[in-house]
This record gives C-alpha cells, sequence and structure tokens, in this order.
C-alpha cells in the first residue's frame, strides 16, 4: 500500500518538475524556441532526471499548449500531405 502511495507521488514531482522546466523553456507567452535537447539538458542538470527526446517533444508541446500557443506541424508532415494531393483538377467521368 505504502509503495503504490509512494510510486504516484514520485510520479508526481517528476511530473511537476518536468512541466516546471519545460514551462521556463517556452516562456510566459509560448513563443521562446526550444528543443527536447534543450529541456532534457536542463533537467538532467537540476533535478537528475533522465527523458527521452520522445517524453521531451511532449512536454515542450503541452507547455506551449498551456501557454495559448497552436502546435505546428513538422515541415516533413507538410511535404506529405502535398505528395498525397492530386496536383490537377479531377474531371468528370463520361
Amino acid at each position: 500500500m505504502f509503495e503504490k502511495r509512494r510510486a504516484r507521488r514520485e510520479a508526481q514531482i517528476r511530473h511537476r518538475r518536468l512541466m516546471d522546466a519545460a514551462l521556463d523553456l517556452v516562456g510566459y507567452t509560448g513563443e521562446w524556441t526550444a528543443s527536447p535537447a534543450d529541456l532534457i539538458a536542463l533537467v538532467f542538470g537540476k533535478h537528475a532526471i533522465d527523458v527521452t527526446e520522445e517524453e521531451a517533444g511532449r512536454y515542450l508541446d503541452a507547455a506551449r499548449v498551456s501557454r495559448g500557443q497552436r502546435l505546428h506541424v513538422a515541415e516533413y508532415e507538410l511535404e506529405d500531405q502535398e505528395q498525397d494531393e492530386p496536383t490537377e483538377e479531377p474531371q468528370p467521368v463520361g
């Protein structure tokens, strides 16, 4: 019983530290540029927490959204969408 409570508390502390660091990196309005590598270095240096690049990216996205910013579609996703779209207008059959 105490193990579950302790694990939950540690997860809450870890989450709060990561969110606080991400919010610091994106700034008050969420417009500062920050990469997952920046967050990884910051939380390792301040709290000795190891974070994956994917997890750091999710925390930065959450921080930007909480500051009122919209998430931007990555350039490679835009290129994929442009390739999927037809280049000509479809012609009626018949």
